[in-house]
């Protein structure tokens, strides 16, 4: 098949660039996700721009020389931006997502977008690429490649519906009970007076989850990028509540927080939920994610899905979850590959 690569700023982008985009997103979300809401296209536009926040991006998109206007493949290479507080760790990896659509696939474009993600990396002075998958096809490729199988993520879902709530009130009745100096307290935006404390201790959660043999630094989230982010979910319409445990001489010591979206009023997605090493046995954990369903029930009738991401070697959280009926929906596969590996590969091919 006779294709062009060209390369996309989305920071420039043009209205028919956009629609190129939005186009090629809906079909790939419909082979991903099927059945999931999609994101409105103004929405999808503010997000897109925070991938560029602390990170070097480089886009790519595919397109048949007798259908330039149909996007048929997608490429975005990232590494962290030198001086950043998340770069010390990650310096060294080319972070990329690569998905060609079914219909155009084993023709040629994997294998010649591949060959430019391993020219980027070569250029700025990445030695790991790692690149994630949830699908069997994506799996065989990067296996056949030498990648390394590093991380197996669990999509979980659970039908409010099914939720034994006898069960949740006892779990956020009990949990005052064993920490009764401790308090609970929920936000949709965390006050000045605590936002540095708050982005220490949630980088510090967010690490500590395991990665198995994924090789990555940290995430570091300061006071400022938190700001951003709120603001980018105020700018979405999206409400992002947050629940977090506070013990008796102010200390933060765990947290959940969720993100609503009116326009997919079914379903709610649960990102971080954790608490920190020192206070863990007490059943915070279960109070924290009892509180917030409770809270769900209440104030948002509408959801009947939430949907939240674990690693399969998560054993603690995962028994949560599937005491909540929690259920396994898809997994996505992390891999990583030496760039030299990938050089060489290609070279014999």
């Amino acid at each position: 098949m006779d294709f062009e690569i060209s390369p996309i700023d989305f920071r420039k982008a043009t209205n028919e660039e956009w629609k190129m985009y939005h186009d090629y997103r809906r079909k790939y979300l419909a082979e991903e996700s099927p059945g999931d809401p999609i994101l409105d296209d103004e929405k999808e536009e503010v997000w897109m721009n925070d991938v560029y926040e602390e990170n070097e991006v480089f886009s790519y998109y595919v397109t048949k020389r007798d259908t330039p206007s149909e996007m048929i493949a997608f490429l975005r290479a990232r590494y962290v931006s030198e001086g950043t507080p998340s770069y010390p760790g990650n310096e060294h990896i080319m972070r990329t997502l690569l998905y060609v659509l079914r219909d155009y696939r084993r023709q040629g474009i994997g294998r010649k977008l591949l060959e430019l993600v391993t020219q980027l990396a070569q250029e700025h002075g990445k030695s790991l690429i790692s690149a994630g998958t949830s699908q069997d096809d994506g799996r065989e490729a990067l296996k056949k490649l030498g990648a390394k199988e590093a991380l197996t993520m669990r999509d979980n879902r659970t039908n409010m519906d099914y939720i034994d709530w006898e069960m949740v009130k006892s779990w956020n009745e009990e949990g005052p009970r064993r920490s009764p100096d401790s308090r609970l307290e929920f936000f949709t935006e965390i006050p000045d007076e605590i936002l540095e404390d708050y982005c220490k201790v949630y980088t510090e959660v967010l690490n500590q989850a395991p990665y198995d043999e994924l090789e990555r630094g940290d995430s570091v989230f300061t006071p400022e990028l938190w700001r951003k982010r709120e603001q980018m979910t105020k700018e979405t319409g999206i409400t992002w509540i947050t629940a977090m445990i506070r013990e008796k001489d102010g200390a933060i010591s765990g947290m959940t927080d969720v993100f609503y979206e009116p326009a997919h009023i079914h379903m709610l997605y649960q990102a971080l939920t954790g608490v920190q090493d020192k206070y863990r046995g007490s059943g915070k954990g279960k109070w924290l994610k009892a509180a917030m369903l409770l809270k769900i029930r209440e104030e948002y009738p509408g959801v009947k899905t939430i949907t939240t991401g674990n690693a399969t070697s998560n054993e603690p959280m995962l028994a949560i979850n599937e005491r909540l009926g929690f259920k396994l929906y898809k997994e996505q596969y992390s891999y990583q590959i030496e760039t030299e590996k990938v050089a060489e590969y290609l070279k014999k091919k």
